[in-house]
Parts: C-alpha cells; structure tokens; sequence
C-alpha cells in the first residue's frame, strides 16, 4: 500500500478502526472468548463486543495477534507501516509517540504474527521447530562414499523454507559435503560477520539479504534469533510483494492454541478413570 492509501486509513481513529474490523472479519468470524458464541452485540459506539450467550464484554480485536499489546488502531497501523518500511523500533517509538518497549514488543508481535504459518504457538512460547534431515558424506578410502546422519548437536539452528534450508552452526563439519531437503548445503558465512557461528545454506542469494538487515540490529540474542530469521524469510519470499496487506491480515488473524506436549497428553490419559 502507498502513501497516499495509507494516509487515507490513518486520518481518523474511527476509519483505522473500521479497516481493521473488515479485515478481522475477512480472517475469522468474531466469537466470544469466552465461551466462543458467535452472537454478539455492539457497544460503545462499536468499540467493544458482548457476548448474548454469557454476557462478557471485550474488545473485538480479544484473541487475535492485535491484542498483543494495547494500541489504538491508527497506532497499529502507523506501526505495521514503519516496520514494512524496515524503520528500527527507536524511530517507531520516536516517530508514534510511543515509549521504546511498547513499539519493540508491537514489533516483536509482528514478528510472531508472520511465522505463525511455520510454528503457531503463543507469542513468546514458541515451540521447538522440527529440525529438518541434515545428512554429510564421508569419502573412505578404497571404498564408496559413505552417507550419514549429522550430529543432533551439530545444528544450533535450522529452518526449512519452501525447498530450501538455512544451518546455523558453531561447530566444523566433518563431511567432504553436506545434504539438506535435498539439496547440498554450502557455507555461505565463515564467521566473518558473525565470528562464534558457520552458516550453510541452500539458497546463496538468501544470506546476503537476510545478513544485510541482521546486522542494523547490532546484535541478536540467540534465544530470539530464529524470530529474526522468520521475518527475513518472509521479507525474503515476499520481495516482490507489497507487505503491508499479508502483515495485517497476520495479524488480524486468531493466535492458534498452544500444542499439549507428549508427556502432558499421557498423564492426563493415566489420570482418566476407566
């Protein structure tokens, strides 16, 4: 979306409102949060919804990725707008108004948003990734290559994307070559940006865009790192695709239930009568 369409969405609080609501309806039909009915009722003046079956009142937006934080809907949109445009969240902060951890935590749930296609999950509670096969080969003298399965520690990090992969890792590889979704994997950084890590990957035109926008954060912690990543992949898949108009409709979209792990599932089996 221009400029000239976004101003259009931001000139009053009631239009910015009314922008998000069609697009929360486009994504999912409102429900309590409750007790999830579907009959709802109207009031002050459309800011909030309450529900006919239980009588709970909440703001439409309860449940979704927009409830992440509490902003205004013009300021949702100012947001999403300077996070297309790439702009840090110190200048989101300076240019809304904002106080620096409200515009990084909107930024954050932007970035929770967009990868909720690949992990789902609760903001902030992400659950492990599937790791992808990763194999090596050996060349053994006077016989056959041999192929085999890599370390499970080898990978700090892999992420699939499409038919690709990307390997963070902070150990040599012992292999003469290295597999992954099929494709062989070639180091595309020899710690030269980042010195503790390899990184294989392969597609080669992916890390360069993805290093670009990693270092004007001088510096990633690792336990945030794959959120990081998520967004240049998005930006990365999307290149030729307006952003603004796929990162609403993430957001706008219900935060999937959070998966019950294994071992939860089996006590509360054991724990059932029979």
């Amino acid at each position: 979306m221009n400029i000239i369409g976004f101003e259009k969405l931001v000139k009053s609080e009631a239009a910015a409102r009314r922008f998000l609501l069609s697009r929360c309806a486009a994504a999912g039909t409102f429900r309590c949060p409750r007790c999830s009915c579907r009959k709802l009722y109207e009031i002050e003046s459309g800011k909030r919804r309450r529900c006919a079956q239980c009588g709970h009142s909440f703001n439409p937006f309860a449940g979704r990725y927009l409830d992440g934080v509490k902003l205004t809907s013009r300021e949702w949109l100012w947001i999403i707008k300077l996070f297309e445009l790439e702009a840090p969240a110190t200048v989101a902060a300076d240019e809304t108004a904002l106080s620096y951890p409200t515009a990084f935590k909107a930024y954050d749930t932007i970035r929770y948003a967009i990868a909720q296609n690949g992990w789902g999950g609760r903001p902030g509670r992400r659950p492990a990734p599937q790791r992808p096969a990763i194999s090596g080969r050996r060349k053994r003298s006077g016989a056959a290559d041999q192929v085999e399965p890599l370390p499970g520690d080898f990978a700090m990090l892999s992420i699939p994307f499409g038919d690709n992969c990307l390997i963070l890792s902070d150990k040599p590889a012992d292999f003469t070559q290295l597999s992954c979704c099929g494709h062989e994997l070639e180091i595309v950084d020899y710690g030269r940006q980042f010195p503790r890590y390899r990184v294989y990957c392969t597609e080669k035109g992916y890390w360069p865009f993805a290093k670009e926008r990693l270092a004007k954060h001088h510096g990633v912690s690792l336990a945030k790192l794959p959120w990081y990543l998520e967004e240049t992949l998005f930006r990365w898949m999307n290149r030729r695709t307006p952003l603004f108009d796929i990162m609403v409709e993430r957001l706008c979209s219900f935060i999937p239930p959070e998966p019950v792990p294994e071992e939860m599932e089996q006590d509360e089996r054991s724990a059932i009568p029979a």
